[in-house]
């Protein structure tokens, strides 16, 4: 009777500290991962309840905005995504299934784009309450801090999940980074993205102080202002607001460093966590998904892996299953073993 209460008490302890008994490759059955493959990406991140939860928190900070204008702007960007600059539109359902990046990394899965966004967001606040505490400095702009992390990447609402190849693509019209065409984007790697949001806010005429805090996340205010490359270009934060507004045809403000706001820079220190979600726990963990695929039989090159993958991140987050990896004293059976658990049986992780 000890012994059985001992046993109990054990697995109890293990589920609770986010352990699995090991599952091995033959338990996870071809007809669970027929279903799975069935699965569009848009109802992976409809039915995985923490990217649900990431989604409804992050509109829940969007329609607590004080500034009506700045509201506004945002909801309708939020909402009804479109380019006025380059006359797109946007999936209405984009901001809750996207990913956060093109490739195997960082939120690269349907719905990391909301998750990605939120966590700015709360990185930020954590930097706001921070200041409060420490340097007793009070009333920093919520509204701002706000805008400016969901702002960030918004293009990103135009990435889009192939399952036949199980890559993310972007439309035709996207602006290329490295260089890019037709002379647009020229400023360095930031261009895509960075560029479509920053005309589109141009466009719309936007307050300066929520499109300089949205740049600021992609270029620090203070290094990143005004650089001159070594082939005499012109790089950094004034020079891509200029070439967004060349694109959006309107006139381009220019920050000074003698008119810099705090809030700005909680921008550049948050979108910094993105080297470790980036290299760190994205890269690994989808090269473990991989792995996990090719022992149940499973091209791990293949768009059905790469579809298994998105399954699994958003049922459990890269950062929670690098965690699994690290705890366990860097196992990488231990984080197979989790992703196996998951493909077998994922309803603890879902939408009730």
């Amino acid at each position: 009777m000890i012994r059985k209460t001992l046993l109990l008490t054990l697995t109890a302890l293990m589920l609770f500290i986010g352990f699995s008994p090991t599952v091995s490759a033959q338990e996870v059955s071809k007809a669970r991962i027929d279903q799975i493959l069935a699965m569009s990406p848009t109802q992976m991140a409809k039915t995985g309840a923490w990217t649900t939860s990431a989604y409804n928190s992050l509109m829940g900070y969007l329609n607590s905005i004080e500034d009506v204008e700045i509201r506004n702007l945002v909801l309708d960007m939020a909402n009804n995504p479109r380019s006025t600059v380059f006359n797109a539109t946007a999936d209405a359902d984009a901001l809750r299934t996207t990913p956060a990046t093109g490739g195997p990394g960082h939120h690269q899965y349907p719905g990391g784009l909301a998750v990605h966004q939120l966590e700015v967001i709360e990185l930020s606040m954590g930097w706001k309450n921070t200041m409060e505490r420490v340097q007793g400095v009070r009333g920093a702009d919520r509204d701002q801090i706000i805008a400016q992390s969901f702002l960030h990447d918004w293009s990103k609402v135009w990435y889009t999940m192939d399952e036949a190849t199980g890559k993310v693509k972007k439309p035709d019209w996207f602006p290329k980074s490295w260089g890019g065409k037709d002379g647009v984007a020229k400023w360095g790697w930031m261009g895509e993205h960075g560029l479509v949001t920053y005309a589109e806010l141009l466009k719309r005429k936007a307050p300066e102080k929520l499109l300089f805090g949205t740049a600021a996340a992609h270029f620090d205010p203070q290094w990143d202002l005004d650089i001159t490359d070594k082939d005499g270009k012109k790089q950094g934060l004034n020079a891509a607001l200029a070439e967004a507004a060349k694109v959006a045809g309107t006139e381009a403000p220019v920050l000074t460093r003698d008119k810099l706001r705090a809030e700005w820079f909680y921008a550049t220190y948050t979108d910094g966590s993105w080297s470790f979600s980036h290299y760190v726990a994205g890269k690994n963990v989808h090269k473990w998904i991989r792995m996990v695929a090719k022992d149940i039989g499973i091209d791990p090159e293949s768009a059905d892996a790469s579809k298994l993958a998105w399954f699994v991140l958003s049922r459990v987050s890269d950062f929670k299953l690098y965690k699994v990896y690290q705890d366990a004293d860097f196992s990488v059976d231990a984080v197979k073993g989790k992703i196996l658990s998951i493909l077998k049986d994922s309803s603890a992780y879902e939408v009730k």
